[in-house]
């Protein structure tokens, strides 16, 4: 299907935009230090307007609007970059990302879809080489492993396949979701895994027949192999932030807020930028298994223990702190990048949907086949996922969070943890004496809880988000056809179930303010294709997979591409509290900004994905720039 993404119906900007903050223009423009003109600037403002001429002074947008007005802004030492018509965009802002450092080699299935021969062979070629180990107790592990896309369809696999490899060495791989390991025999034996080990909370081991452990591992299972793994020799992390760094520069993302991280990381980043090598605005949530009690208010002194000696007052915009207790008072515009720890993230609410693991928690039940695969015949099984969190502990934890000025960010993707996390939500609003009441939770002071991913919502639940200032973080990515979603999922929950599925749509016809998350690495770090597939709902696999073929209810699910790109600009920046400093292209706002390639509205949507990033700007900065582009 060939859609070409219509030149919106976008204000042209026949001068200077109204000043939003401090740094903007004053009555006597000064010369700027870069200029940006002849191009389509697309703003993102609450017009949609464009622009063709930009100023910079100091890391501070000074001026957006036509050729005439920005002349002005033109002195003897400013940079004048003539844009010949190219397309300029707010950089890409990611609310939900992991494992945003870079540099260890490891052994990669890189998504590829994989026979079991093929599967087996490249685990061979990892075995042979020397870079993975070689010794007998060296641990293998295997990463980016998409086993829905195992070949031929229906293909599945237990520790047998592992075990009859040559080795003796212990072998973990991973999916690609982080929601699933198989491990082999010798992983189980050094894990203590055997028939008689219990589940542990917020995790599965899976059985055979027998009531052996087939080789799965499920959610925090997985932990029990990783405890048992002997600690890698460590990496410089700073180099392996910077080198994180310069992985996202390119892909054109200048602000991003990771999960489930540590302080380690967190000092890592600080010290990079105390070496002003941080190239994009770095937002930290802390992992914690803390639920209640005593164990959570140690958790809490822990958080405040990692931002008191990582986050600096005067390195971030002064609206990153606007909401929390004690903050310190007046306006501010930093346009070097800083690092803020935000709050706790993700914190697990349920699984995922995805067979045959379904532990994403459901309201009614997973179907099953009572007929055979030729002849299906799919009826509600008894099998309505794991709630590994409560309703109320989960508001319990937010509000607690909240009291001390920090965010929250829940996982929830199947309809019954939906509405548990919607309903924490709502005891944090009962509790919220940050945020304006009856507001819609929409100035800076308020606290802005995150739900990620939200696969699947009742009808019931749509309007709840935006009734609660809830903001769901999405990964547009996941909404296509594909091993993952029309074989693992669609089945199982039957048409009505699966009209809703990936619900970006229905959520934003609701009102939600949607924002977006790439989850990486559970996908490749592919931010364009994530807005075609927004746009699409849809992906080419090739001949080889027709299945795959036409869109996912993308007639009632796509967004527009303006709704996309808000979710990864603007709305995104809103989730981390920086939406008055970032995410438009506006004056006053600082000058985080892309060269583009390719105008996405003049093109047709199935070549967004091929997007190249000429030119990424943070605070007025270049931190990339390609090869073959010399402005």
């Amino acid at each position: 299907m060939t859609i070409l993404t219509p030149n919106p119906s976008h204000v042209l900007i026949a001068g200077a935009l109204a000043t939003l903050s401090v740094g903007a223009a004053a009555d006597a423009p000064s010369a700027a230090d870069t200029v940006l003109r002849d191009g389509s600037i697309y703003t993102v403002d609450a017009e949609h307007s464009t622009a063709s001429a930009l100023a910079v002074r100091d890391g501070v947008i000074t001026y957006v609007g036509d050729e005439s007005g920005v002349d002005a802004y033109v002195g003897p030492e400013t940079r004048v970059i003539d844009l010949e018509g190219r397309m300029v965009m707010p950089g890409l802002q990611d609310a939900h990302i992991h494992g945003i450092t870079a540099g260890r080699a490891q052994c990669d299935l890189d998504y590829r879809p994989l026979s079991v021969d093929e599967f087996t062979s490249h685990i061979e070629g990892c075995l042979a080489n020397p870079d993975f180990g070689s010794g007998s107790d060296d641990w293998l592990v295997v990463e980016n492993w998409y086993v829905q896309f195992l070949k031929p369809k229906g293909t599945q696999v237990t520790r047998k396949v592992l075990d009859e490899l040559d080795t003796d060495r212990p072998i973990i791989v991973r999916d690609v979701w982080g929601h699933s390991a198989l491990a082999n025999s010798r992983a189980l034996e050094l894990a203590g895994i055997d028939a008689d080990t219990p589940d542990p909370e917020g995790g599965v081991i899976k059985h055979d027949d027998r009531g052996q452990p087939n080789g799965w591992l499920y959610d925090d299972a997985q932990f029990l192999v990783d405890d048992a793994m002997p600690e890698r020799p460590p990496l410089d992390p700073v180099e392996a932030a910077r080198r994180g760094m310069e992985v996202l520069a390119e892909e054109g993302v200048t602000s991003f807020q990771a999960q489930s991280e540590s302080r380690e990381t967190v000092k890592s980043f600080a010290r990079l930028r105390e070496a002003h090598g941080l190239t994009a605005r770095a937002h930290f949530l802390i992992d914690s298994g803390a639920r209640r009690g005593e164990e959570l208010s140690a958790f809490i002194d822990e958080l405040d223990a990692i931002r008191n000696a990582y986050e600096h007052t005067g390195q971030l915009p002064q609206q990153v702190y606007a909401w929390r207790p004690q903050s310190p008072e007046g306006p501010r515009l930093v346009a070097e990048p800083g690092v803020s720890v935000d709050g706790v993230g993700e914190v697990m609410a349920d699984g995922i949907l995805q067979a045959p693991t379904q532990t994403a928690a459901l309201l009614e039940p997973y179907r099953v086949n009572a007929g055979s695969e030729e002849s299906p015949r799919w009826i509600p099984g008894d099998n309505r996922g794991e709630a590994y969190i409560d309703g109320e502990t989960l508001g319990e934890m937010a509000s607690r969070f909240a009291e001390r000025g920090y965010q929250t960010q829940i996982h929830a993707i199947g309809d019954r943890a939906v509405r548990n996390t919607l309903d924490a939500f709502a005891m944090l609003r009962a509790e919220d004496t940050t945020a304006a009441e009856a507001s819609g939770y929409e100035r800076a002071g308020g606290s802005r809880p995150l739900m990620s991913h939200a696969e699947l919502v009742d009808e019931a639940d749509h309007e709840r988000f935006a009734q609660l200032g809830v903001v769901p973080v999405m990964s547009y990515q996941w909404a296509k056809p594909a091993p993952d979603s029309t074989d693992a999922v669609k089945p199982y929950l039957g048409p009505e179930r699966w009209a809703g599925y990936e619900p970006e749509g229905d959520l934003a016809a609701a009102g939600a303010r949607i924002a977006y998350g790439s989850d990486y690495p559970v996908d490749p770090l592919d931010h364009w294709f994530a807005i075609e597939a927004a746009v699409l709902r849809e992906a080419d696999w090739g001949p080889e997979f027709p299945s795959y073929a036409g869109d996912l209810n993308a007639e009632r699910q796509a967004l527009s591409l303006e709704a996309a790109i808000r979710g990864i600009t603007l709305n995104a920046a809103y989730a981390m509290h920086q939406d008055e400093a970032t995410g438009s292209l506006e004056e006053g706002k600082l000058a985080d900004l892309l060269i583009l390639d390719q105008n996405l509205f003049e093109i047709p949507a199935e070549d967004i994905s091929e997007t190249r990033v000429l030119m990424t700007m943070v605070g007025g900065d270049v931190v990339h720039r390609a090869e073959d582009f010399r402005p």
